[in-house]
């Protein structure tokens, strides 16, 4: 999506929770984060569209609340006619029919410049996201693994899910049981846990080789480097598809088909309603790792 809204012309200023912005640095694109006070807010992105002619909103959230900040700013914004906000938009785009959230927003990307009545300079939706990493965080992550000793190969498991979808659990619970056949053969199973998860991550994997939580714009640097990702229908398994790091994803309560890893080359086990089993995973793993290039 904004690829498309750069190859349209526009310049690009993007607005969003601060732990995202290292993931964006590889593309020079300004960064400005949101910090959760809103009047705070409302002023940083006020003197951001005083400093651009004819600045122009879009809105990839669905939320109320992500277009009153963008209107409260002076901003004219275009976004979904979604959670009764139309009344703040310049161009409500309809809700679109169900399809995978890298459509959704590709559609939003779409709309708004049709909206606007520019032409979209292409229509084709690539497969893959093709994330550029910033120099540093590749830089970042060399030196993190020197520092903490980590192994030449590795396998990046990601054990927890955060939240239920739909009252359900949403993560796989036999992720301890693929450490011994991944030392088998010769790559150790680690886990970089996000700050607040470290606890719940020892408990769902003992086995694992678990460090302190690191950048997320250093954890995509050392997914691409692994020589293997699994994790469940979660962010690390779109930053894991975003860099094109070999991985798999393991699913039993979402939708694969709005919440699937974007890339053609990830491997997704199991199905809504339907996890996959302990074997059929190792399996996966073995077939993976014997096949790598």
């Amino acid at each position: 999506a904004l690829n498309l809204l750069e190859a349209a012309g526009f310049k690009l200023y993007l607005i969003g929770k601060p732990f995202v912005g290292e993931l964006f640095e590889g593309t020079n694109r300004r960064f400005d984060p949101i910090e959760g006070n809103l009047l705070d807010d409302i002023k940083r992105i006020r003197d951001l569209a005083a400093s651009v002619k004819n600045p122009r909103g879009i809105l990839m959230p669905n939320s109320f609340g992500s277009a009153l900040l963008f209107k409260s700013a002076g901003i004219q914004s275009t976004g979904l006619a979604t959670d009764g906000r139309s009344i703040l938009l310049e161009h409500a785009i309809p809700e679109p029919p169900r399809m995978h959230e890298v459509e959704r927003f590709w559609y939003v990307a779409y709309e708004a410049l049709k909206a606007m009545g520019i032409k979209p300079p292409y229509t084709k939706l690539t497969k893959r996201i093709n994330m550029k990493l910033a120099a540093r965080n590749e830089a970042g992550a060399r030196n993190l693994a020197a520092k903490i000793g980590l192994p030449k190969r590795y396998a990046i498991l990601a054990p927890i899910a955060k939240g239920r979808h739909e009252g359900k659990e949403k993560y796989w619970r036999h992720f301890n049981e693929l450490c011994k056949p991944l030392r088998d053969r010769g790559i150790e199973p680690v886990v970089f846990p996000a700050a607040d998860e470290a606890e719940a991550a020892k408990a769902a994997c003992p086995d694992a080789t678990i460090y302190e939580p690191t950048s997320l714009g250093n954890f995509a640097a050392l997914c691409e480097k692994a020589a293997i990702v699994i994790a469940n229908d979660s962010g690390i398994s779109h930053v894991a598809a975003g860099i094109g790091a070999r991985q798999i994803t393991l699913i039993g309560v979402t939708d694969p088909t709005r919440t699937g890893p974007w890339n053609p080359a990830a491997v997704t086990l199991g199905s809504e309603g339907h996890w996959p089993t302990e074997e059929e995973v190792k399996n996966t793993v073995h077939r993976i790792l014997t096949t790598e290039a």
